[in-house]
């Protein structure tokens, strides 16, 4: 019990000294682990700060391990939860989601993979909506905003 007063103690102090800037921000969590821990992060800020502090406490580690392991448990709670279960139990290596996916090329790779994701959602999003999609070229119209989802020609 005294230990655990410890480790929170030591924890708050840090948070205190460093506070949430000395970790990183919201688009390292999208880079680290994609976008449910970055919508989280927007959505319930304060929850995940503490969810932060608690970890730090807990282990008694940095906030930038602490982050990325709230961030990998957020994408995937029942691999985060197995992989620390073989690290305790079966001397698996720890795995490092302070530093996942933040190779160069990675981030070059998931950058243009974004944009290329946002560039055919925006085209495909405004050409339903201008009836470039979806519509025949003789007859009535069979657009998807007109209710007629399932009498598409495609």
């Amino acid at each position: 019990m005294a230990g655990q007063r410890l480790l929170l103690r030591l924890a708050f102090a840090s948070f205190l000294t460093e506070g949430p800037s000395a970790g990183y921000g919201i688009v390292g969590s999208l880079y680290r682990a994609g976008p449910v821990p970055f919508v989280q992060r927007i959505i319930n800020a304060d929850s995940y700060e503490q969810a932060v502090l608690k970890y730090m406490a807990q282990e008694g580690c940095n906030r930038v391990e602490a982050q990325g392991n709230m961030d990998a448990y957020l994408e995937n709670p029942q691999d985060w939860s197995y992989q620390k279960m073989q690290e305790k139990n079966n001397g698996a290596p720890r795995k490092d989601y302070a530093n996942a996916n933040m190779q160069p090329g990675q981030i070059v790779l998931s950058t243009l993979w974004a944009c290329v994701v946002v560039v055919f959602t925006y085209d495909l999003v405004t050409g339903v909506s201008e009836g470039r999609y979806g519509r025949d070229a003789v007859g009535p119209p069979t657009d998807m905003l007109h209710g007629n989802l399932w009498n598409l020609p495609f």
